[in-house]
């Protein structure tokens, strides 16, 4: 169960004997009403963050996207022109000045492409100046045909998605924290009622016997869930879900564990792998395919999991 999960579950525990045992008692100035629509207020957050959630993986996503099919025009388009032209003494000249930069990281993936775009376009022209002319060199990348143009484009475009990224992030940060917010006041609110239903109640009373059947916090303090940060395709011919963790977390932990499902396939997450903090490599899957994941950790004091992933495999970037 998530943390929001505990807590809602508390405070619908502690309603109906609210309502029934003590109706007229006020917390402050608060009443059972109160809490009845703080019960209620859970689910458009929760709706909420799903919603941020899932605009911001798609952000990123496609900007991870765009990077992978730089590196791989990056990395094989002077190949090709090395091998249609390798007698072009000028044009070899220029492709190999653009092996000094290996694109292994963001800022080289784009340094390398920037590089290759001039050098894409004297290359086509000195492949049209054959006799007979040549076609232009193109790249397919995940079922899509990259002209020199559209490598522009691709490049020119990246400033852009990683400004969606950082917009949806902050988006997503407001939901996280609005249902956090609402969960410690719904958490204080409970607690705090409890305390003093318990203090009014005699033992052996209906009161008393009632506020048994609410579920209190275990002496073992509870785990500290390890938060996914990013859900991305990669690895092993493309087709994996790549799984990364937010620093942090696991305290109190016995068990640490990623789960999985494929959409349409499994009717619930029952596939398993021990979690990795330094990143799990999930599958591979197939196209299409739709995988929903979670972390959870567990201890005697019970199972905490943090929101559900989801992530639709596509064409490898390869």
């Amino acid at each position: 169960m998530e943390y929001y999960e505990i807590t809602k579950s508390r405070a619908q525990e502690t309603l109906p004997v609210w309502v029934a045992h003590l109706p007229t008692l006020h917390i402050g100035v608060k009443t059972s009403a109160d809490l009845a629509t703080l019960i209620d207020g859970f689910e458009p957050l929760v709706q909420a963050r799903v919603a941020a959630q899932d605009d911001f993986d798609a952000a990123f996503r496609a900007a991870q996207g765009a990077l992978g099919i730089m590196k791989v025009l990056g990395t094989k388009v002077p190949q090709l022109i090395e091998g249609q032209l390798s007698e072009n003494a000028a044009v070899m000249k220029d492709v190999d000045d653009l092996f000094s930069t290996q694109p292994r990281a963001e800022g080289t993936i784009l340094k390398r492409l920037r590089e290759l775009l001039p050098t894409w376009v004297r290359a086509n022209a000195a492949l049209l100046a054959l006799s007979p002319t040549q076609t232009p060199i193109v790249r397919t990348v995940a079922g899509v045909t990259y002209t020199a143009a559209e490598a522009a484009t691709l490049l020119n475009s990246y400033t852009t998605l990683v400004g969606t990224i950082k917009t949806k992030e902050e988006l997503l940060d407001g939901c996280r924290e609005a249902l956090r917010g609402h969960d410690r006041a719904t958490d204080r609110l409970n607690k705090t009622w409890y305390k003093v239903a318990k203090a009014t109640a005699d033992a052996g009373s209906p009161l008393a016997n009632a506020l048994d059947g609410i579920t209190t916090e275990a002496g073992t303090p509870a785990p500290v869930v390890i938060e996914i940060d990013h859900v991305v395709q990669g690895g092993d011919y493309g087709l994996q879900a790549l799984v990364s963790y937010i620093a942090g977390g696991g305290e109190h932990a016995t068990s640490k564990t990623i789960r999985w499902k494929i959409e349409g396939v499994d009717a619930d997450f029952t596939h398993s792998a021990p979690l990795d903090a330094s990143g799990n490599a999930l599958g591979p899957f197939t196209v299409g395919q739709v995988v929903k994941l979670f972390a959870e950790v567990s201890n005697s004091s019970g199972t905490r999991t943090t929101a559900v992933r989801t992530i639709t495999i596509g064409p490898a970037i390869v």
